[in-house]
């Protein structure tokens, strides 16, 4: 009976180890999935807080702009084809160019600054779209292009982003009243293209614009949030060192060392 009892004994203490060992290697990589997906989420937001901040700042006023919409060669917001086109036309009428070519650069200003007013709005949109990624979309991610987070918060937050810039980027338009001018105009050159066929022109050009220009502002968005992305991943270590206090030297190791691993395969 003795001899029953300790086989037993023994019998379940080494099934307890290989049960403990086990549960230890179980929560080692519980632990270390959970640490790569909080650095992950940590280094994205701050890239996306980063772009959108960055053309959230109207201060630049000169010609070649790195911050904001307006004069950033990247993202700046060009009047829509078909505007520009009747401007450029209006435009060579004698004694009213200059009051054409001032309403026409108006408009550009506006849309620029409208932009430029909305793309803040975007961060608590990213934050919950990056905060909420499970460990496989996070893995994914990883192992995805130099763009593959951009691309997981333009199909997550672009709806959203699209309802809420509208409005923003509409207000400094009203504020010029531009549809004053443009229905007069509007009305006249779509009465010459029902003779002579083509494209007429749309009677609200403020509602227009907004939503041109509601699109245009989110390429420049997500183009500069695939900046930042491309940056991180081709130098994890500059750009951890870059963040400074924003970011921990502990989630900056861990960071340097799961993109590491994602570049060369071993992830």
């Amino acid at each position: 009976m003795r001899k029953l009892f300790f086989i037993c004994f023994f019998s379940l203490f080494s099934a307890f180890g290989l049960f403990s060992c086990g549960l230890h290697e179980i929560l080692d990589a519980s632990t270390s999935e959970t640490k790569m997906v909080k650095a992950l989420q940590e280094a994205l937001f701050l890239g996306s807080q980063t772009a959108a901040l960055t053309l959230g700042d109207s201060s630049c006023k000169s010609k070649d702009c790195v911050t904001g919409y307006l004069g950033n060669k990247l993202v700046e917001i060009a009047l829509p084809p078909k505007v520009k086109e009747v401007v450029d036309a209006v435009k060579s009428v004698p004694g009213v160019n200059s009051i054409v070519e001032k309403y026409a650069d108006s408009i550009r200003i506006a849309l620029n600054r409208g932009a430029e007013k909305a793309a803040p709005g975007s961060v608590n949109v990213f934050k919950d779209a990056i905060f909420g990624m499970s460990f496989s979309d996070a893995k994914g991610i990883l192992q995805g292009n130099d763009t593959a987070a951009t691309s997981y918060l333009k199909v997550n937050t672009y709806d959203g982003l699209q309802i809420a810039f509208g409005p923003i980027i509409e207000e400094p338009l009203n504020s010029l009243g531009i549809n004053d001018y443009w229905k007069l105009l509007a009305s006249s050159y779509n009465s010459y293209v029902k003779m002579v066929g083509g494209t007429a022109l749309p009677a609200d050009l403020s509602d227009y614009l907004a939503k041109y220009a509601t699109g245009k502002a989110l390429d420049g968005l997500f183009k500069m949030v695939g900046i930042q992305e491309t940056k991180l991943r081709q130098d994890p270590l500059g750009a951890v060192k870059d963040a400074g206090d924003l970011i921990s030297d502990a989630t900056g190791g861990l960071l340097t060392d799961v993109f590491g691993k994602a570049k060369d395969g071993s992830l």
